[in-house]
């Protein structure tokens, strides 16, 4: 039985694939380092990265592929997630190398919508765009993130399916400046999502 909820993406990828009848993803658009495809997730037919890390991934940023109109059934896009985030930044200059960010929300989000119009572009009828997004705090206000890039596909993706991937430890809670004492306004966010998304 696959289930909606896990602590494995791999796990949740190869569930997609089976539920899509995919043998392998025809092209990942953020493909960093490959970490999606090290535990048994067949490799995508095509890799593209704005900043390539491994041989075999061609440079180019997710809202402009060099990809004909609707050649492609399946496409991976997981972006970074993170706000507040730039090189200048030291708190945050770890964070910024691993992942990668934007500095405000609204900066992410238009290269969200950028990226699906993009793969509305490239997919074919009922071609599939697998999302991986995170809901985010970001200046004290809660952006459900997953409900944004779904109202946005609604013209040209229907909600296919939904996965959770379920973090297995805790983010640290911030401190307040100046004490020891930890304080807390939202919740913890410990999941994220992978979003089946079908062209109309």
């Amino acid at each position: 039985m696959i289930k909606s909820v896990n602590y494995d993406q791999a796990e949740i990828l190869l569930n997609i694939m089976e539920l899509n009848g995919i043998s392998c993803f025809d092209a990942d658009i953020t493909y960093g380092n490959g970490s999606f495809y090290k535990n048994s997730v067949p490799e995508p037919s095509l890799k593209f990265d704005i900043s390539p890390q491994v041989e075999g991934v061609i440079k180019c940023s997710s809202d402009a592929l060099p990809i004909e109109d609707s050649s492609l059934s399946s496409i991976v896009f997981d972006p970074p997630f993170l706000t507040y985030v730039k090189e200048a930044r030291d708190h945050n200059s770890i964070m910024a190398k691993r992942f990668g960010g934007y500095w405000r929300y609204d900066d992410l989000m238009r290269h969200y919508k950028r990226t699906i119009d993009e793969c509305y572009r490239v997919s074919g009828k009922k071609g599939k765009l697998i999302f991986k997004c995170q809901d985010i705090v970001h200046n004290h206000k809660l952006q459900p993130t997953h409900i944004n890039i779904i109202n946005y596909c609604a013209p040209m993706f229907r909600l296919k399916d939904m996965f959770i991937l379920a973090a297995k430890s805790r983010m640290p809670i911030p401190q307040q400046e100046g004490t020891k004492k930890k304080v807390q306004k939202h919740a913890r966010i410990h999941h994220s999502y992978f979003l089946v998304l079908e062209r109309k």
